[in-house]
């Protein structure tokens, strides 16, 4: 029993002496992939502008969770998405989103997971053609890399409608150098 216990360690042992270091990003890759997840929630932002639900899911994980202004808005599958997504263009005729701007980024180093907190304009023109300018929506998500790409998997969303920036808006810069061997 002593010999298959110490064995059993010894194999373990190996096995985690074989798997790979996670990789630890340069700053330029770690900017990279800030932006990255900037482009995700403004894609999500323009497909949300455009009414368009399919273009919407391809910013989403396969399994997400929303949570609202109230306990009663909370979003757990894909159906509650949808339903929730076509209620809300029901009652608006129109929304468009400024830049993003207070941009807050925390995220692992080995960019596989990531929380984002930013700020957003945004213009709602309702059915009945009145219109409501917020200043901005104040939005937290939780990212993550799916099939290497980053999508969202949480999210919540308030409004605030008197407010100033004093931070600069953010907009995609390129993708980092190829590292030269």
């Amino acid at each position: 029993m002593k010999r298959f216990l110490l064995l059993y360690i010894f194999i373990i042992a190996l096995i985690s002496a074989c798997c790979p270091e996670p990789k630890e990003l340069t700053s330029k890759e770690i900017e990279y992939e800030k932006q990255a997840i900037v482009k995700v929630n403004q894609a999500y932002n323009k497909a949300s502008e455009n009414k368009n639900f399919a273009q919407m899911v391809e910013t989403l994980a396969d399994e997400v969770i929303f949570f609202g202004t109230d306990s009663a808005e909370v979003i757990k599958t894909f159906a509650d998405f949808k339903a929730a997504m076509l209620k809300q263009w029901e009652r608006y005729d129109k929304m468009i989103y400024g830049i993003i701007a207070d941009v807050y980024i925390q995220m692992d180093n080995s960019a596989s997971t990531a929380s984002i907190i930013y700020g957003v304009p945004l213009t709602v023109t309702e059915k009945n053609n009145s219109t409501s300018e917020y200043y901005f929506l104040r939005v937290a998500r939780t990212m993550k890399k799916q099939r290497g790409s980053w999508v969202i998997s949480s999210g919540i969303v308030g409004i605030v409608s008197q407010a100033k920036t004093n931070v600069p808006a953010v907009e995609p810069t390129s993708a980092p150098e190829e590292k030269k061997n």
